[in-house]
């Protein structure tokens, strides 16, 4: 009988340890991130689309293990007093699981949840100034070459949309060459209008535009990549 005692603590630490996973798996698995969300920027309507886009896409446990990630960062890594989507698209990309960060970006892509920069209108009419770089990268395909999208650049027209796009090679650093590749959701090509040279500073050193040429999207390429993260 005194035995009696130990064996039910056991079972109750038992039940602690296995109880988040269980509500994991009884609950919605959108609730798992949602208050994250919030805490990195996102607005209401932002948060429950994001959410619910990556628990159609993502396990419980992949879902759990950005949620505790994403809590432990209390400082953001690129404003010291907030905490933003960028921040979080780099707590993503710590985890080791390529999904994870693929799919946060699809997400916020998907759900216009990406930072708008606002520009007050000048006393003059005046060229307008560009909006800072926003690289998000969206994965590698099977040859290990791997896509990234300047965010700040996306545009959308019905089934269309354009913007900048980077390649980096297995082991390099990103080329210093960027693409401005239009995608035809509905007919799934995608067509590169024209290249840039940038330097370090982000100054264009070399312009070359491209005729016009849409091609089908290839499987397992950044291409099938870059029309996934834009179209779906």
């Amino acid at each position: 009988m005194r035995a009696l005692p130990f064996v039910l603590v056991a079972a109750s630490l038992l039940s602690a340890c296995v109880k988040g996973n269980l509500a994991d798996h009884v609950g919605p698995k959108a609730d798992i991130v949602r208050a994250q969300l919030s805490r990195y920027g996102l607005d209401l309507r932002q948060t429950q689309c994001v959410s619910s886009a990556l628990a159609d896409q993502l396990t419980p446990l992949q879902m759990r293990r950005l949620e505790r990630q994403a809590r432990s960062v209390t400082q953001g890594y690129y404003e010291s007093d907030r905490l933003t989507l960028r921040d979080l698209t780099y707590v993503a990309s710590t985890l080791q699981d390529p999904v994870v960060e693929r799919e946060l970006v699809r997400a916020t892509v998907a759900c216009d949840a990406i930072p708008k920069v606002v520009i007050a209108a000048p006393p003059a009419p005046v060229e307008p100034e560009p909006r800072p770089a926003a690289w998000l990268n969206l994965g590698a395909a099977l040859s290990g070459q791997s896509i990234a999208i300047d965010a700040s650049t996306l545009e959308r027209e019905e089934t269309l949309r354009q913007a900048w796009f980077r390649m980096t090679d297995p082991g390099k650093a990103p080329s210093d060459d960027i693409f401005l590749l239009k995608v035809d959701c509905e007919g799934k090509t995608i067509n590169a209008t024209e290249r840039r040279k940038l330097a370090a500073e982000g100054d264009v050193v070399e312009k070359v535009e491209y005729p016009d040429n849409p091609l089908p999207v290839e499987e397992g390429t950044v291409m099938q990549i870059a029309y996934l993260a834009l179209c779906t």
